[in-house]
């Protein structure tokens, strides 16, 4: 049965067009495994060009007379077909590693009548060419966070980023030093921005991504009494800091000690911010949590914590 399949594969070539991926089959085959060859990405354990940088890759059928193409990708099992040059031959074609640090790409032969051969693995390692990105933890809601973007090849001449599936944006990059990119992030929740870089040639770096948390609750700061820290005493003063996280703050509502039916409502000057002082009158604990609001009375959507603890 087997030499019949073979010799049905071996007919089926003679007639079939090399630019077609041949049908998808399930019967075992006896096609030897290709090999894999690279100039720029060889699978030899060193360190090659970089994410974002394109390679060749030759692969050989080693002359088996069943062979009309091949099946590459970096998933497995590789599903992205190329023909040979001729029935038992190579084919060589252009990838692209997208991530720095180990990669793999799957190769398997092919017949005409769709069979594979076992999959060769070629292993190699690439070099980071991701921009590194700063930026805080936390960020506003519909308010511009500072991020920046750090070179991680040469020549880079633009950022393009973007938030979590959104629009990309592109902003030039800043001559040999770091470039700040002032993000707004429109929803509430946790975010992932992707930003990669570009050179005066055109060679796009690999992909650089950092994760963080977009809050509309506004920030609380105090050296007098900073949060959760023992600190200050009876009766000495602290000064709170309220900084907005979400547009068009006008005022602010605290509550201390829990006293849910107690709001304390502090103006907010034309930037958004305000103060307000506390003189605890004994040692303790004095949890406050505090609110923004806009002149149409939107409130933010979560409040900040701040933990007041007096020697």
């Amino acid at each position: 049965m087997r030499i019949r399949q073979r010799l049905t594969a071996l007919l089926a070539v003679g007639v079939m067009a090399f630019s077609a991926a041949p049908a998808a089959a399930s019967a075992t085959s006896l096609i030897a495994e290709p090999t894999v060859t690279s100039a720029e990405y060889p699978d030899d354990g060193a360190w090659h060009p970089g994410a974002g940088v394109p390679g060749s890759f030759t692969f050989d059928a080693g002359g088996d007379s069943t062979v009309v193409g091949f099946y590459y990708g970096n998933t497995d099992p590789a599903g992205t077909y190329v023909a040979a040059n001729h029935i038992g031959g190579s084919a060589t074609v252009s990838h692209t590693p997208q991530t720095s640090g180990p990669n793999d790409l799957y190769v398997a032969s092919v017949d005409s009548a769709g069979n594979r051969s076992p999959q060769h693995v070629h292993h190699f390692y690439v070099k980071s060419t991701e921009p590194r990105i700063t930026g805080s933890r936390e960020t506003g809601v519909g308010m511009p966070a500072e991020f920046r973007f750090s070179p991680g090849i040469a020549d880079v001449v633009s950022y393009t980023y973007r938030i979590d599936d959104g629009p990309e944006a592109t902003i030039a990059a800043a001559a040999g030093t770091t470039t700040i990119a002032n993000i707004v992030t429109a929803t509430r929740g946790s975010h992932r921005l992707y930003a990669w870089s570009t050179t005066g040639a055109g060679l796009t770096s690999g992909t650089a991504s950092w994760i963080y948390v977009a809050s509309d609750a506004p920030r609380v700061a105090s050296t007098d009494y900073p949060d959760s820290q023992s600190s200050g005493g009876p009766g000495v003063t602290g000064v709170f800091t309220l900084t907005p996280r979400m547009p068009g703050v006008v005022e602010y509502v605290y509550y201390l000690n829990e006293e849910w039916s107690n709001p304390i409502v502090v103006p907010a000057g034309a930037d958004g911010m305000a103060s307000f002082t506390f003189t605890p009158a004994a040692s303790g604990f004095y949890p406050i949590q505090v609110y923004s609001r806009s002149a149409d009375g939107t409130r933010s959507s979560a409040g900040r914590d701040h933990y007041i603890v007096v020697n």
